[in-house]
C-alpha cells in the first residue's frame, strides 16, 4: 500500500472560519467628531443636515466595505453621534466662559 504524503497536507482541509471585525470605535475618532461640529454649527439647518447625512452615510459605507455586522455599524453610529453631541456642548460652554471684561461686564 503506497502512502500520498501530499494528499493529506492541513492546508487542502481548511475550515472556513468566521471572525468578528472590530471597528476602531467612532466615538475616538476625535478629529472627525470635532470637524463634525463645528461643521454642524457653522452652517445653516439645511447645510448642517446635508453634512451629517453624508457624513454618516460615509461612516456606514466604510465600516461596509469592513465587512462589520450592521447592529455593529448601527451601535458605532449612535455613539459617534453622541460624541458630536457632547462636542457642540462642550464647544457652546467653552465660548460662554471667554467673555471679554469678565461676566461682570
Amino acid at each position: 500500500m503506497l502512502i500520498d504524503m501530499h494528499s493529506d497536507l492541513p492546508l487542502f482541509a481548511f475550515v472556513d472560519v468566521k471572525a468578528d471585525v472590530i471597528p476602531f470605535p467612532c466615538r475616538y475618532r476625535i478629529a472627525k467628531v470635532r470637524r463634525a461640529a463645528v461643521m454642524i454649527e457653522a452652517n445653516t439647518d439645511r447645510g448642517a443636515e446635508a453634512y451629517w447625512r453624508r457624513t454618516v452615510s460615509d461612516l456606514r459605507k466604510q465600516m461596509e466595505r469592513a465587512g462589520i455586522a450592521s447592529c455593529r455599524i448601527d451601535a458605532e453610529l449612535r455613539s459617534f453621534f453622541d460624541a458630536v453631541q457632547h462636542e457642540m456642548t462642550r464647544r457652546s460652554y467653552a465660548g460662554q466662559r471667554s467673555r471679554p471684561g469678565g461676566d461682570a461686564a
